[in-house]
C-alpha cells in the first residue's frame, strides 16, 4: 500500500522553522543552518599584526636587494674604471716606450734631455695650469723623489712623488709622426696640467677639473728651425693660452689636442746609465734634492735607460680629489693636514703603472 507524502511543519528553537517530509513512515529533515555562523563564512580582513608582520618582510626584502645591487654596481664601477684606466697607461706607456728608444744625442752643447720637477705653483700658469684656489699639495707631502727602500735595500718606483705638477719630461727623438713626415729629429715632451675638461683654462667658473697627461709633438721643420737645444726661448710659453698643436711652445704648454691621458696626478722618471759590468747607475734623481737633469756634453749624462711611472685616479677617486680642491668636502679628524687627506684619497682611489725603457738612440 502506498502511504502520501505528508508535510510537517517542524521547528526548533523560538521562531525557527523546517520543513520535515514524512515518506514511508520515516521523517526525514532538511539541513539545517544557523544564520549567525552566515559572518564566519564572508571573506575576512587582515588584522594589524598580519599587515605589520607584512610590510617588516618587504621592507627587509627590499634592503637586501638594494644593497646586493649597490655592491654590483660598484664592483662593476671599479671593474670598468680600473679596464678604462689600464688601457690609458698603456697607451701613454707605449708611446713613451717608442719615443724614449728613439731619444738622441749629439755632444754639441745642446740640451737634447732635459727634466724638471717642480714643487711650487710659480711658473706652472704659463704651462696651461688652473693654478688658482687650492690645487695638488706643493709641500713635502708631494715630494719623494727617493723612497724608503725595502728590507731587501730595494727602492720602489711606485712608491715616488714626483712633486706638484710630475715630472717635465722633453728630449729630441726620431719618431715619425706620419706617414707625410718620416723619422725625423723632432722635440717631444710629457707633462701633466690641470685644466677644466672644456673651456679656457682661466675660465672664472670653470667645469670640472682633471689632472691630464699632455704629450707634445713639435713638427719636424719646426724643430729644426727652433733648434735642438731644449733649454733655450725658443721652446717656452709666455702666456697661459695653450700654443697651437706642434707648435715649439707647445713643449711648455701643450694644445688641449695633445692630452694623453686623464685623471694622471703624478708622473715620473728614473734615469740610468750602464756600467761595464752591465749593472745600472742612477744617474737622475741623484739624490732626495735632485730636482732637475739636463742631457749635454759637459753637464749632465745622457741616460740609456729610464724607468717611467704613472699614476691614475679612478673616476670616482679623481670626482674626490675634485670636490676636496674646490672646498666641497670637510677634511675628517684622523688627517692632520690637507696634503695629508689629498694623498691619502689619492692613493686610495688609483693606481700605479711603471716601465724600464731602453733608450736605443745613441749619439748623432
Amino acid at each position: 500500500m502506498k502511504t502520501t507524502p505528508s508535510i510537517v511543519r517542524s521547528s526548533r528553537g523560538p521562531q525557527k522553522r523546517a520543513v520535515a517530509i514524512q515518506s514511508g513512515g520515516l521523517l526525514r529533515l532538511p539541513p539545517w543552518r544557523d544564520p549567525r555562523n552566515d559572518a564566519d563564512r564572508r571573506p575576512r580582513g587582515f588584522t594589524l599584526l598580519e599587515l605589520l608582520v607584512a610590510v617588516s618582510i618587504t621592507v627587509l626584502l627590499v634592503g637586501l636587494i638594494l644593497a646586493v645591487t649597490t655592491g654590483v654596481l660598484n664592483l662593476w664601477r671599479r671593474t670598468q674604471g680600473g679596464f678604462g684606466a689600464g688601457a690609458e697607461a698603456k697607451l701613454a706607456l707605449d708611446l713613451l716606450e717608442r719615443d724614449l728608444q728613439a731619444a738622441l744625442y749629439r755632444t754639441d752643447g745642446n740640451t737634447w734631455l732635459a727634466v724638471d720637477v717642480t714643487t711650487s705653483a710659480a711658473g706652472l700658469g704659463n704651462r696651461g695650469w688652473l693654478t688658482s684656489g687650492p690645487t695638488k699639495p706643493a709641500t713635502a707631502e708631494s715630494l719623494r723623489l727617493l723612497p724608503e727602500p725595502d728590507a731587501g735595500g730595494v727602492r720602489h718606483l711606485s712608491e715616488a712623488r714626483f712633486g706638484l705638477s710630475g715630472a717635465w719630461l722633453r728630449f729630441i727623438a726620431s719618431t715619425a709622426e706620419s706617414s707625410s713626415e718620416p723619422g725625423l729629429p723632432r722635440a717631444i715632451a710629457y707633462q701633466i696640467c690641470r685644466r677644466p675638461v672644456t673651456g679656457p683654462v682661466n675660465e672664472t667658473n670653470p667645469a670640472a677639473l682633471r689632472y691630464t697627461l699632455f704629450r707634445a709633438a713639435v713638427a719636424a721643420d719646426s724643430t729644426f728651425a727652433a733648434g735642438y737645444n731644449l733649454l733655450a726661448g725658443n721652446y717656452a710659453s709666455t702666456s697661459a693660452t695653450p700654443s697651437a698643436t706642434r707648435n715649439p711652445a707647445t713643449i711648455t704648454n701643450p694644445n688641449n689636442a695633445d692630452a694623453l691621458a686623464s685623471n694622471v696626478i703624478d708622473f715620473g722618471v728614473w734615469l740610468h746609465v750602464r756600467q761595464a759590468d752591465g749593472s745600472l747607475r742612477q744617474i737622475f734623481p741623484a739624490s732626495a734634492g735632485d730636482l732637475s737633469h739636463a742631457a749635454r756634453s759637459g753637464g749632465d749624462e745622457m741616460p740609456q735607460v729610464a724607468d717611467v711611472m704613472l699614476r691614475i685616479l679612478s673616476e670616482e677617486g679623481a670626482t674626490l680629489i675634485e670636490n676636496i680642491e674646490r672646498g666641497r668636502l670637510t677634511r675628517p679628524p684622523q688627517h692632520a693636514t690637507d696634503a695629508e687627506w689629498w694623498w691619502a684619497v689619492a692613493e686610495a682611489n688609483s693606481r700605479v703603472y711603471t716601465r724600464r725603457i731602453e733608450i736605443k738612440g745613441g749619439a748623432l
